[in-house]
Parts: C-alpha cells; sequence; structure tokens
C-alpha cells in the first residue's frame, strides 16, 4: 500500500513537472492573442471587450490563487483611497511573486498619484522588463514625461502605446504633445 501510495505520489509530480511547461505556454498564448486582437480590433467597443480580458489576466497572473486575491484586496485599498496600505500589500506581492508584472504596475502607479514620478518611473521599467507589451505602464510614462517637459520622450511612449492598443484612451493626448514639442523649438 505504501509503495503504491509513493508510486502514485511520484507520477503525479512528474506529470506536474511535464505539463507545467505547456499550461504556461498555453496562458502565454493565450495573452498573446488578445494582444494580437487587440491590435487589429475594427472597433473601440471591441478594443475595449479585448483590453479588459487583458487587464483580467494581468491581475489574476499570480503564482497563488492566495496572491491574486491579495491583488483584488490591494486594488480595493487603491479604490478607497488607502494608498499607504496598498503600496506595501504590493511591495509584499511583488517579493512573494517576483515575475509578475502587475504588483508593480501598481506600485509605479502609486508612487505617480503620491507625486514620486522618478520612483515610478523606474518601477514603470521594472515592469516593462517583465511584460513589454504593458501598454498601462506604457501610458503612464507616457504622461510622466508630459509632466517633466519631456515632450519627445511622451511622444515615442504614448506611440508606442498606441501601437500595442490602437483605442487607448490617452492617445487623445498626441495632438496635445505634438503642438507642446512645436512650441518648445521655437
Amino acid at each position: 500500500m505504501k509503495i503504491n501510495f509513493f508510486l502514485n505520489f511520484k507520477l503525479l509530480l512528474l506529470s506536474l513537472v511535464i505539463i507545467s511547461p505547456f499550461w504556461n505556454n498555453a496562458l502565454s498564448s493565450e495573452l498573446d492573442n488578445l494582444f494580437n486582437q487587440l491590435k487589429y480590433a475594427k472597433n473601440v467597443s471591441l478594443a475595449k471587450e479585448y483590453e479588459d480580458k487583458i487587464w483580467k489576466f494581468w491581475l489574476s497572473d499570480g503564482t497563488s490563487q492566495n496572491n491574486n486575491i491579495e491583488m483584488m484586496r490591494g486594488v480595493e485599498l487603491m479604490q478607497k483611497g488607502k494608498l499607504d496600505d496598498a503600496l506595501k500589500l504590493f511591495v509584499k506581492l511583488s517579493k512573494s511573486d517576483p515575475n509578475w508584472a502587475e504588483p508593480i504596475n501598481k506600485i509605479a502607479t502609486i508612487r505617480y498619484l503620491q507625486g514620486d514620478l522618478y520612483g515610478s518611473i523606474r518601477d514603470i521599467q521594472l515592469t516593462l522588463e517583465l511584460e513589454p507589451r504593458h501598454f498601462g505602464a506604457i501610458a503612464g510614462l507616457a504622461q510622466i514625461n508630459l509632466a517633466l517637459g519631456r515632450y519627445t520622450d511622451a511622444l515615442k511612449n504614448l506611440d508606442f502605446a498606441i501601437d500595442i492598443h490602437p483605442y487607448i484612451g490617452i492617445k487623445n493626448l498626441k495632438p496635445i504633445i505634438l503642438d507642446l514639442i512645436e512650441k518648445s523649438q521655437i
């Protein structure tokens, strides 16, 4: 009986090791597909649908269900304006799940809201190392560069975000940024 248990347990572990890369590839493939659909969406409502699915994926991409629950708790804290509490929670999540981009992105967002623009830039860069297509982080970087008077960088960031998400909400800033670039060259 004991031999059967250990044999079954070893087989279970072996199957998890074998299946795990395929599962990760399937999830990665699903996300790649969503980004492709977003890029070529025919209208705003379809783009919004794909955007929502991508955000849902990012928010629940932790290595454990508990981490995913903590992420949602952190989002609720942010929505209630409890930024310091949310920041502590996201820092904890970023340490326990270091390959998950979203806790770091949330840290960047909180730093931005607290006026720490350079800290936010640093965290956005970390986010983009983990998820280079993170249009939310790229859009945030565009807004920060705009606030810092780095108009050319803001335009590059915005164009990059638009390339990933053609219907992104901040795309209406483009004419404003172009105007600021023109005025700064006078």
